[in-house]
């Protein structure tokens, strides 16, 4: 069976509450179209995170939901500090502020439910050629779960 899978590269900052200190964040994410009848259903995807000032990187493993306002992204990782954390959060469309809209995500960091910091993370490449590089065709496979 055959299928979509996105591979977004998004990167920006954390800065958790307890030091209030911004630290680099970028992640490399495939998404599989698992259920592509569906798109509005969550999606899983895994990929890399990097905490680029400290040179720490890690798998990430989440879901992204499509939405007609903007995407939602899930991600999960082990932070180093802090051990397995989620981020949480989507895109608002806004027709005033197009480009940002389209590309800025804010997110909140959690850590076993409770809000701990928050991050913001952007798409920085061309907007014009996304679904030129982005987009694939690919031969569905099951998911291995995070661990």
């Amino acid at each position: 069976m055959f299928t979509l899978k996105l591979q977004e590269t998004m990167s920006g900052w954390i800065e958790l509450n307890r030091d209030r200190r911004q630290e680099s964040l970028s992640f490399d994410i495939g998404v599989i179209f698992l259920h592509r009848m569906q798109p509005w259903k969550p999606q899983p995807f895994s990929g890399m995170l990097y905490l680029r000032d400290r040179g720490y990187q890690t798998e990430v493993h989440g879901y992204l939901s499509l939405k007609l306002s903007g995407p939602r992204y899930e991600l999960k990782f082990h932070h180093p500090d802090l051990g397995l954390v989620e981020l949480k959060g989507e895109k608002s469309y806004d027709i005033t502020n197009l480009k940002e809209s389209l590309t800025v995500c804010p997110l909140t960091v959690y850590q076993q439910g409770e809000a701990i910091g928050y991050a913001e993370v952007a798409y920085r490449e061309s907007m014009l050629a996304f679904p030129l590089q982005a987009i694939r065709l690919v031969r569905a496979e099951p998911r291995v779960g995070f661990q």
